[in-house]
């Protein structure tokens, strides 16, 4: 009889072991399915970014996917991007594009800071906050290019507007996770960095211009079927050096030429052609 209730006791305490566990697991696996079905929606939504609200909806359930799983850099970059994205050319109220331009560098930062390369490169670094800071990014493993690129990228967006002093304190930061990047890997995103360089340098005090103008060389040459480096160049260069030809020419090939010669930014392309028009409308006013 002992024996028999003996067997009857461990099968109850196996059965609830059973239960226990399934109760354990099945959140982890409901949480699981929520953020791959998050990630499925903004992945959707973003191959229809060229529809403001479409792009809106990719945004929000990035952000939600993010906050439900930090550490997942396809994430991280998606939703960095998507915020550069909008602000640069959905939003047309500064202030707003300003804060879409801190979320997706916030997002991307807290991500690098998080890294094993970033904090053995700042540790290693006996110097001041800001020294630190660059010795990290300076170590950077290379497979954190893309968050790297897209924190870049909304940093000088939003720097792109503010006065000179905060352009010039920020500029080793930016610098240095440019050079990193041509370091890596110089064509990443259309020859970004060369893009990005060309632009910070047409609107800093005290650059040679020709150092602008090299590097709207380098990433036209690289990607001439990209057209943002067409229109910033003429937007910020052309306006400085007082070239009106220049501008001109730049801006209307870019009305000439085929927005979905590169299918995968076709709608980056065509955002970019209606920017030309808008600067062709100024025109006069830009060069008085």
């Amino acid at each position: 009889m002992y024996k028999k209730y003996f067997i009857i006791i461990n099968i109850i305490f196996f059965l609830s072991g059973c239960g226990s566990n399934t109760r354990t697991y099945s959140p982890y696996l409901s949480k699981t399915k929520n953020i791959q079905f998050l990630v499925q929606q903004g992945e959707k939504f973003w191959e229809k970014r060229v529809n403001p609200d479409e792009v809106n909806r990719s945004k929000l359930f990035l952000s939600k996917a993010y906050s439900l799983d930090p550490n997942n850099d396809e994430v991280a970059v998606l939703y960095s991007r998507a915020c550069q994205f909008i602000g640069h050319y959905i939003e047309t109220d500064p202030i707003k594009s300003d804060s879409l331009f801190t979320e997706g560098m916030y997002v991307a930062w807290d991500f690098i800071i998080s890294t094993d390369s970033y904090q053995e490169g700042s540790a290693f670094n006996q110097g001041n906050a800001e020294e630190k800071i660059i010795a990290g990014i300076e170590n950077l493993s290379d497979e954190l290019l893309p968050i790297l690129y897209w924190w870049v990228a909304n940093y000088s967006s939003f720097l792109m507007t503010k006065p000179v002093m905060d352009r010039l304190e920020n500029r080793d930061k930016i610098e240095t996770a440019l050079h990193r990047i041509l370091s890596i890997k110089p064509d990443f995103y259309y020859h970004g960095a060369n893009r990005i360089i060309g632009g910070v340098y047409a609107r800093l005090p005290g650059v040679e211009l020709i150092h602008a103008e090299n590097n709207f060389e380098k990433s036209i040459k690289g990607s001439p079927d990209y057209f943002a480096t067409y229109v910033i160049r003429a937007q910020y260069l052309h306006t400085k050096n007082g070239d009106r030809e220049k501008f001109v020419q730049d801006l209307q090939k870019v009305l000439n030429m085929n927005p979905t010669i590169l299918p995968e930014v076709s709608p980056e392309n065509l955002f970019e052609q209606e920017k030309a028009k808008i600067l062709l409308s100024k025109e006069t006013s830009l060069f008085k």
